[in-house]
């Protein structure tokens, strides 16, 4: 259910706001996986876990509810999943801003967007923006849109989830961006390292498991034969032709297992479709990426990225 607007729109351009710090970090994070952090910070049902493993790669507190901008008080940081459809075109869902009771300009007023590809978890793309122009213009006609037939940028919708009773377990109504205004303003980045997403059988796999599915990264470039996992040596089998076409496939790892691997699932990649980190040698990327770290010694942009003396503000 959509309800109006709370808040009115500033009606004025924001100032902008710049951190070196934070921009070091951002031409960091390219390239690097949020999953292992997201294990290690929260829970697996949690569907905020990726955006707080990225609060904890640049050194944020994981888990924060405040009603001010994420870095410093000035600048928002958002997590944006990003994936490939059909024609290649990249996509996104709508994207949470804030509750209802936060005022959703000043926390769009600057925003470092993060976009990481929904299937591997490995961010793309970083982008500062500050709210401005006829990205701004385009945003504030939402104030006098219907908020059912008028389809605005920027919505507060209530939020209900079930609670296994007869009664849902009702939450505090929010405010989204429409997945179309990332598109149009065009924020949304290049499809290098995006993915085509499986919606079904994600869901499928961690219905049956629990827990998000394990990738492979196939170094040898032999499609159809069969890879050895890193994890545990075991055979991990998938369609050739399906990796051809997408990039990427569902898998199965067959016997012997080892460690967790016979309660997870599992999909290969191909390396060519994967952005190389510059904050990462390519062995350690492998390993983060398909979970290899030894437990309690997750890896944390924050410690490899030097602060520089003057932070530009």
């Amino acid at each position: 259910m959509r309800l109006p607007l709370r808040h009115p729109p500033p009606r004025v351009d924001a100032d902008p706001r710049q951190c070196a710090h934070l921009d070091a970090l951002a031409d960091a994070l390219v390239g690097v996986p949020l999953g292992p952090a997201a294990a290690f910070t929260s829970s697996v049902r949690s569907r905020g876990r990726h955006g707080n493993a990225l609060q904890w790669h640049l050194g944020l507190r994981a888990h924060d509810n405040d009603g001010v901008p994420d870095w410093e008080g000035r600048i928002e940081i958002k997590l944006v999943s990003v994936w490939r459809r059909a024609n290649g075109e990249v996509t996104s869902d709508k994207l949470k801003v804030c509750d209802i009771g936060v005022d959703p300009w000043s926390k769009l007023s600057n925003v470092l967007w993060v976009f990481a590809d929904r299937l591997t978890r490995v961010v793309v793309g970083c982008r500062s923006w500050c709210l401005s122009g006829e990205a701004r213009v385009s945003l504030e006609a939402s104030w006098e849109a219907d908020p059912h037939f008028d389809e605005p940028a920027l919505f507060v919708e209530a939020r209900e989830q079930g609670g296994g009773g007869s009664q849902p377990v009702k939450r505090a109504p929010a405010y989204y961006l429409a997945a179309r205004w990332l598109s149009q303003v065009g924020l949304l980045p290049d499809p290098k390292g995006v993915f085509a997403f499986d919606a079904i059988w994600a869901r499928d796999v961690r219905a049956e498991h629990g827990r998000d599915p394990v990738a492979h990264v196939l170094t040898v470039h032999n499609p159809g034969a069969p890879h050895r996992c890193r994890r545990c040596g075991g055979p991990v089998n998938y369609l050739a032709d399906r990796l051809r076409e997408f990039g990427w496939a569902p898998a199965r790892h067959g016997m012997p297992h080892g460690g967790d691997c016979a309660v997870r699932g599992h999909f290969v990649v191909s390396p060519a479709s994967l952005l190389a980190p510059i904050s990462l040698p390519a062995p350690h990327l492998l390993e983060i990426l398909e979970r290899r770290e030894p437990e309690g010694q997750i890896w944390r942009l924050c410690d490899h990225v030097q602060e520089p003396d003057d932070h530009l503000h």
